[in-house]
């Protein structure tokens, strides 16, 4: 099972700028549209046709082949430049190896191939989280309303919202690093 989820070892990656990407930023961004959806008079529409959801797993399909068609292009990319520890302050990672654990500094390569994994992962999990919402939302949403109050389905699609959109903005800052990371900084030099 830790190998199906062995791609969530980006998370473990450390780095002074990293947290910034991996959790402000979505936090900070997921608080604010769950704060401004709850306020919303007329609330967008979370399943259905032109549904959130609907939209954005149609992108997910997309973004899913991307993630692992950059995976392979950077796990065969022959530049001897891309297996140099990164410039600057490394990110590092704390590996067991012969029973020891010891940080590592990483190369470019097993950054990005770290970052691009860890993508297609939580992107098919978002996908996947969307997929099961769109089939089954309307029922449970019947379902739990008839068992309890109307504010605690309210508090609960709250939840949800806030949950998808720190999934879905950390999808995406992470993607823009990994674009910059790709398009710009693996032909820089180090100096």
């Amino acid at each position: 099972m830790m190998k199906l989820l062995s791609p969530l070892n980006y998370l473990k990656i450390k780095h002074e700028e990293k947290k910034w990407y991996d959790l402000y930023l979505p936090l900070a961004g997921a608080i604010f549209i769950t704060i401004v959806y709850s306020y919303l008079p007329n609330q967008f529409k979370l399943i259905g046709n032109n549904g959130l959801i609907s939209q954005v797993n149609g992108l997910l399909q997309v973004l899913i082949g991307f993630y692992i068609a950059a995976l392979a292009a950077v796990s065969t990319f022959g530049n001897a430049r891309i297996d140099d520890i990164m410039a600057g302050t490394p990110p590092t990672l704390k590996e067991s190896f012969r029973g020891k654990m010891s940080s590592v500094k990483l190369t470019r390569r097993r950054f990005i191939c770290y970052l691009f994994g860890y993508l297609a992962l939580v992107s098919f999990a978002l996908f996947s989280i969307g997929l099961t919402t769109s089939l089954v939302g309307q029922n449970f949403a019947v379902w739990f309303a008839s068992a309890s109050s109307l504010w605690c389905l309210t508090a609960l699609k709250i939840i949800f919202v806030f949950v998808y959109f720190l999934m879905l903005l950390n999808i995406a800052t992470t993607t823009l690093l990994g674009l910059y990371f790709l398009a710009v900084r693996i032909h820089q030099s180090d100096i």
